[in-house]
């Protein structure tokens, strides 16, 4: 079984390496996922899934942290202009 999928992770990355080189972006991509699959399939079989959980979920919470953080500076730094911008309207529609 290991063996099978330590060669599907193989030809996933020759696939998808050619793919790239090729120009087709949405393939490659598709590929990667599968060759994550693939890597947790194997990783599985190895009785390493704890650790693979474990890295994942502190994978997205720092995402969510880096998106979370830049949507509310984004918001931060536009809401004072919009209060302006209001203000103005209501002094020239006087």
């Amino acid at each position: 079984m290991e063996i099978g999928l330590i060669f599907a992770i193989f030809i996933s990355n020759v696939i998808g390496l050619e793919c790239l080189y090729n120009s087709r972006y949405k393939t490659t991509g598709a590929l990667l996922i599968l060759n994550l699959c693939l890597t947790v399939a194997l990783a599985y079989q190895f009785q390493q899934m704890d650790k693979i959980i474990m890295i994942l979920f502190v994978v997205v919470l720092i995402i969510a942290v880096f998106f979370g953080g830049r949507v509310y500076l984004n918001y931060r730094r536009h809401h004072p202009k919009a209060e302006i911008i209001e203000q103005i309207e209501e002094k020239e529609s006087e």
